[in-house]
């Protein structure tokens, strides 16, 4: 049985999180962590990722540090109006943090969840993505794009 190292334990966190409240006001989106499978599937998509990470000193003279990652969020709408929805809806059910779970795997699939804490959100920054090409040469996935990029912590110390 493995464990989830604390970026993958975010990056599951968050999907989880998304699809528990999606499910509730939103049909046919799937969310997805891994970027090439977007292009496999239909759209709406959303697409959660790991970016860079700052390890910033916790104290003077020590080793310890506090973790900031950053989170990729990429929508992929049928639409421009779905675009904006779903941009706005996933910064209103984020921007309060979430429950941070710490996984156990077996034969690649979760075993168990455990609470271990919250993920706070620090920052999200909203931009649409535009490519300078008409949007009817492009592929359906990359018409109606946009990405949240969260800054999150679980304020934890890591020895």
């Amino acid at each position: 049985m493995g464990q989830y190292r604390i970026s993958r334990n975010i990056e599951a966190s968050i999907i989880e999180y998304i699809k528990s409240e999606l499910s509730g006001s939103w049909s046919g989106i799937n969310v997805e962590k891994t970027f090439a499978r977007v292009y496999d599937i239909d759209t709406p998509i959303i697409c959660v990722r790991v970016g860079n990470t700052t390890h910033d000193d916790a104290e003077i003279g020590d080793n310890a540090t506090i973790r900031t990652i950053q989170v990729l969020i990429d929508i992929f709408a049928e639409n421009d109006g779905q675009r904006l929805d779903l941009k706005d809806y996933l910064v209103s059910i984020l921007k309060g943090g979430l429950v941070y779970y710490s996984y156990e795997i077996e034969n690649g699939t979760i075993k168990t969840k455990t609470s271990a804490g919250r993920i706070r959100v620090l920052n999200i920054d909203d931009t649409p993505v535009e490519f300078d090409v008409e949007k009817s040469r492009l592929d359906v996935h990359d018409r109606y794009r946009h990405l949240l990029t969260l800054q999150v912590g679980t304020g934890q110390i890591e020895a």
